[in-house]
């Protein structure tokens, strides 16, 4: 157990005045009183008010402070904190909302400080792992069976200790499946000691890859790991003899109780929802999956029906009591809750066995699964777990945010009767809510849960039903969710991007090295437009939809890698599947554009020019291939400062812009073509602003902001709002609107690189009337301007929109350096360059001379046993 520490005497009036402190509420959705709460949040600071990590409290709860177990994220370039990564335990939230701060601890007065309890450890016991905790002790038998439902060794890899702390501890197992090669298992036990909580999460990957015959991607596949179960049982030397049973359904609901051997077993089959059979849940044979609409409780007295369960159980042992809750259970259908009482077990059903189905896992596709445990020495555990189905949840401040610098482009506040933020309430309340957005094609299930369907795909489709089509992030709704719960304080925009994020990072991410460079790691498309996604799930193209076409079928590609979301989630959260999945998306464009590992290589190992591309092989002008790829790499670098990712960001800068470019040549002004030109170059206003705070005013910043200047001009003399020309268009409708939020935003920011008053005057003006024109244009589309894809542009573009139109702009200063003068010409990528080579005798003979490496022979081979598998 802990022991107490009084510290020192109240620090001054004078000394504290000058304190360091960092606001945040913690909002609690149900305003129900809740004990023993964990949390953990990430909060931004200014830069140069915390030089270095120290020891932090909280105050602002019940308790006069609460210790803070941190870790810094991430750093400004003066080494002092940018984001900070917050835990501690609250013990008791009554309200709503409980405005709380973070001080330094050496400037507070007298409190109680914890000494560090003894570390929980973890150890494998035979086929199960024991951990202790400071309060006991709890094994944990993990069951995961094929398609036979015969059970399936695991070997362990390694067992580790992921973080240490007195609040917050994290250990972990590795586990490699027997006889299933690239199939593993990751569990983290997430263990708060003062609080007698495990966090456990499961991570089930199959590393493998899929075949993807013809660029289709349906279920099916051979490989795919097909299993009946994957389910851990809990048990404690506590309740080997259990006094009695707790459970109930529902959070908050009703608790129910059971005779010491009495058998519980609850089972939620599907989503509850009214379109709970939609064809979103058909298996490899196109066939609805789901044989019943909600959750079935059996108990020795009878059998409790229901649409969605948010089940805990608790057995009581005397001395101790362990309970479990498993969160978005229904969301994350099938799932199960059940206890044993004879033995006193209590087993979750992560992928329960359930008779006919059959869980099939996609080759690179992962399913992380978690549920809470509660083990203490006293009969209160089961209340303990209320919040686990409704999280609190913690804000910091627009103000405070807009004040530290930590995103750019951000008005902060944004008032109420803003055009923007009425759009916001428009697309995000009543039928247009993510609830009922999830609801129309029942987005939930394992798979789907935290997706957002692409519901204006529904205009075009011939059927005669709501269409199931996936968005799989597209435009960043993640980044566009984050950013308006900083801006609007509203803690429920966590319901769009948290489970979005959570999404992506297990079935939209492509988790596999065996197959091509150009595909290993990488996001999945969005599925394929004006049709149903049919088997294909997540992932673009369906054999249902292949038949007549020619040329169908595709695979992952530049244009769909949206990774800025994904950054700040790790800033918030802390998860580390969200820093590797921005470095796996950053690895992608490195390894997509490497000419040694594609079968041209033999001849030609240089830039495959697949990092750059735009619509076509040909185009490595500006477009949202080029955008999307530096964006990438730029999140790679704030990572982790490895300069091959911005030496890579201001390569593909080069090889797409140029300060004396033709901007007429490129046909920019064709919007069906080359609307994407301002993606790539709002990156760039980016990749300035991170050079800025990193303080690197070189040639490559001068370069850059001599490019933007350049377009800035050019946009001023020539661009329109993009509906103002129908004629131009192939399909006349409201993501044109959405889309010239873009456009203004990046003749604002050009603007701030313009160094003659008149030509910034003119492009703020330009800027000025388009916008105008573009929200008078969104509005005459009716509900249709409330959809998924306009959604997704106008939750950042149109509140970048508001910060250039209501606030001072962000000017971006001039540098001195010297960059070489130079002209530009488009790109050849490695296929033309080949091809060109062996249309020469000389070509020929060089190529035939490149033959003779071995080291070429090898990585070619490689490459094309991976293109032709």
């Amino acid at each position: 157990m802990s022991t107490l520490l009084t510290t020192k005497e109240p620090a001054s009036p004078q000394a504290r005045r000058h304190v360091l402190r960092v606001p945040f509420r913690v909002v609690s959705p149900t305003g129900r009183v809740l004990r023993n709460v964990p949390l953990t949040c990430g909060l931004c600071l200014p830069k140069g008010a915390a030089p270095e990590n120290r020891a932090w409290i909280v105050e602002g709860l019940r308790e006069k402070s609460v210790n803070a177990q941190t870790e810094v994220l991430d750093r400004w370039n003066d080494g002092s904190v940018r984001w900070l990564l917050v835990h501690f335990v609250a013990p008791e939230l009554t309200d709503h909302e409980t405005p709380c701060v973070l001080v330094p601890a050496e400037t507070e007065g007298s409190f109680v400080r914890r000494l560090p309890a003894r570390d929980a450890s973890l150890v494998r016991d035979r086929d199960a792992f024991r951990l202790t905790l400071p309060d006991g002790e709890c094994t944990f038998r993990v069951t995961l069976t094929d398609s036979n439902g015969q059970r399936l060794g695991l070997t362990v890899k390694d067992i580790g200790q992921e973080s240490s702390g007195a609040e917050r501890q994290v250990l972990t197992a590795d586990l490699q499946v027997e006889g299933r090669q690239r199939i593993d298992l990751k569990i983290r036990f997430e263990v708060w000691p003062f609080a007698g909580l495990v966090h456990v999460q499961t991570r089930l990957r199959n590393g493998n890859r899929a075949r993807h015959s013809g660029g289709l991607w349906d279920l099916g596949d051979a490989g795919s790991f097909l299993f009946r179960e994957l389910s851990v049982e809990v048990t404690s030397p506590e309740l080997t003899s259990p006094r009695s049973i707790a459970w109930r359904v529902a959070s908050g609901g009703i608790t129910r109780t059971a005779d010491p051997g009495d058998d519980i077993r609850i089972v939620q089959y599907g989503s509850g929802g009214r379109n709970w059979s939609s064809t979103n849940h058909v298996d490899a044979d196109g066939a609805v999956a789901v044989r019943e609409r909600g959750f079935e409780a059996r108990f020795p007295n009878g059998v409790l029906r229901g649409y969605r369960s948010e089940p805990t159980v608790a057995i009581d042992g005397g001395r101790h009591e362990v309970s479990v809750a498993v969160p978005e259970c229904w969301q994350q259908f099938p799932s199960e809750l059940s206890v044993r009482g004879g033995s006193g077990a209590i087993g979750v059903g992560l992928f329960p066995a359930i008779d006919g189905l059959i869980h099939e896992l996609q080759g690179g596709e992962q399913k992380t699964q978690s549920f809470w445990l509660s083990l203490r020495a006293s009969a209160k555990g089961e209340q303990e777990l209320n919040w686990v189905h409704q999280p609190p949840r913690i804000v910091q401040p627009a103000d405070w945010i807009a004040s530290t610098g930590v995103f750019p482009w951000f008005p902060g506040t944004v008032p109420d009767k803003d055009r923007f933020a009425g759009y916001l309430r428009s697309a995000t309340t009543g039928t247009r809510s993510i609830r009922a957005r999830r609801d129309t094609i029942d987005e939930y299930g394992w798979r789907n849960f935290g997706d957002v369907p692409a519901d204006h795909e529904q205009r075009h489709f011939r059927g005669s039903r709501t269409v199931v089509s996936h968005y799989n992030n597209q435009f960043d709704m993640i980044l566009g969710g984050i950013l308006n719960l900083a801006a609007s304080g509203n803690a429920d925009w966590f319901e769009l991007f948290d489970p979005l994020a959570r999404h992506v990072m297990d079935i939209d991410v492509y988790h596999t090295t065996q197959d091509r460079a150009a595909f290993n790691g990488g996001m999945f498309w969005h599925t394929d437009h004006y049709v149903d996604a049919a088997t294909a799930t997540h992932r673009g193209y369906s054999k249902a939809n292949a038949a007549g076409k020619a040329d169908y079928g595709g695979g992952l590609s530049n244009e769909h890698n949206y990774s800025t979301g994904l950054l700040y989630y790790y800033f918030l959260t802390g998860s580390l599947e969200a820093r590797e999945t921005v470095l796996s998306l950053a690895d992608w464009v490195l390894r997509m554009d490497d000419g040694r590992s594609t079968i041209w290589g033999l001849f030609d190992s240089g830039d495959t020019g697949l990092a750059s591309r735009t619509v076509t092989d040909d185009f490595h002008g500006p477009g949202r291939g080029a955008g999307n790829s530096i964006n990438a790499l730029l999140d790679g670098w704030l990572l982790t400062r490895d300069p091959k990712y911005m030496q890579k960001a201001e390569q593909l800068i080069q090889r797409t812009v140029h300060p004396k470019q033709d901007c007429d040549a490129l046909h920019l002004l064709d919007s069906e073509g080359h609307w994407s030109y301002t993606v790539c170059l709002n990156v760039i206003g980016r990749y300035l602003t991170i050079k800025r705070d990193a303080e690197q005013f070189d040639a490559a910043y001068a370069y850059s902001r001599d490019v933007l200047a350049h377009y800035g001009r050019w946009m001023a003399a020539n661009e329109r709002a993009s509906l103002s020309d129908p004629e131009g268009l192939e399909f006349y409708t409201e993501a044109w609107a959405a889309q010239d939020f873009r456009k203004v935003n990046v003749m604002r920011i050009a603007a701030s690189c313009c160094d003659d008053p008149v030509d910034e005057q003119a492009m703020r003006q330009r800027a000025d009337r388009i916008s105008d024109d573009a929200w008078k244009y969104l509005f005459e589309f009716g509900d249709q301007h409330l959809t998924s894809r306009c959604l997704s542009i106008v939750m950042t573009e149109g509140l970048r929109e508001v910060f250039h139109r209501t606030c001072e702009p962000d000017y971006l200063r001039p540098s001195t350096a010297k960059y070489p003068d130079s002209t530009w010409a488009m790109f050849v990528p490695q296929k033309t360059r080949v091809r060109r080579l062996l249309k020469s005798p000389a070509g020929l003979l060089l190529a035939a001379v490149r033959t003779l490496n071995p080291v070429r022979c090898l990585r070619t081979f490689d490459a094309f046993r991976r293109h032709i598998s």
